[in-house]
């Protein structure tokens, strides 16, 4: 065993992407949603870049996380539809991307519990991957997630292996 990796692996590469959309733009201020070109911008990561890296994934083999935002799932349900049904993960990344850190205990169990409700109902699983929005959790929110059965967390960036939730 090389590290933590099986056999004589020496290097994993993972696959990962934020379909964040207009989410984030319209946590930050609702007003945004005024702005066309801003949000024309925003709109071409779950319209026009998650179906082409899709297909670029499928053509090598390839499988990802996409990391979705629960109002970005509500209105690309198409989308998470796809990426669920070419095998890849989708994992849990908020609702309108609220970085945790901001919220107090009870908002953030409730825009946990939302989002996985909305993507278990588009994709028949409850997710088990999360990625805070921002990268940003709170000083709760890995017992939170430990609680709703998440298996890991991408948000933390101290090292190059995952840190598992237990």
């Amino acid at each position: 065993m090389s590290g933590i990796w099986p056999a004589e692996t020496q290097c994993v590469a993972m696959l990962t992407f934020d379909v964040d959309g207009v989410s984030s733009w319209l946590w930050r201020d609702a007003n945004f949603a005024k702005f066309p070109s801003l949000m024309s911008m925003a709109e071409y990561g779950p319209s026009v870049a998650a179906p082409r890296i899709l297909d670029l994934l499928d053509k090598y083999g390839i499988k990802a996380s996409f990391y979705v935002p629960g109002y970005v799932a509500e209105t690309h349900v198409e989308l998470v539809e796809d990426i669920a049904n070419r095998g890849h993960e989708v994992g849990h990344h908020g609702y309108m991307h609220e970085p945790p850190g901001y919220l107090d205990p009870e908002q953030e169990t409730e825009i946990l519990e939302k989002g996985i409700d909305i993507l278990k109902g588009i994709t028949g699983q409850a997710p088990t991957g999360y990625r805070s929005p921002s990268w940003e959790l709170s000083e709760v929110s890995v017992d939170l997630l430990a609680s709703h059965g998440f298996t890991y967390d991408s948000s933390l960036l101290g090292d190059d292996a995952p840190f598992v939730i237990l």
